[in-house]
């Protein structure tokens, strides 16, 4: 489960990187749930065909996170903001401008 979170997370911040083909493959292969043979059969490819682009998409998506950290930005901002709204919430003014200071190290 967790990996299929991890591919969705990489596809959904850096698909539109991939190819058009290439997002083909990669969103039928997980987000379809065809096998290689299947895909292989309605692109009219072969299926190590099929297995080389996922490989290549899935290594393309973790260097494109590896260079920019948009997914790991995306949950410090979560956080972040989570505390801030806590903050907020209990009316800690000192608490919110650290909590802001921090966000704009991010950004």
């Amino acid at each position: 489960m967790e990996k299929l979170l991890e591919n969705t997370l990489l596809y959904d911040f850096y698909s539109s990187l991939l190819t058009q083909r290439q997002r083909d493959i990669y969103h039928m292969y997980f987000f379809d749930d065809l096998s290689l043979t299947e895909i292989g059969s309605k692109l009219n490819i072969t299926r190590q065909a099929v297995n080389l682009s996922v490989k290549q998409s899935q290594k393309s998506l973790l260097e494109f996170e590896r260079c920019l950290n948009l997914i790991e930005h995306n949950e410090l901002a979560k956080r972040h903001l989570q505390a801030l709204d806590t903050a907020i919430g209990i009316g800690d003014m000192d608490g919110c401008r650290k909590v802001l200071q921090d966000l704009t190290a991010i950004f």
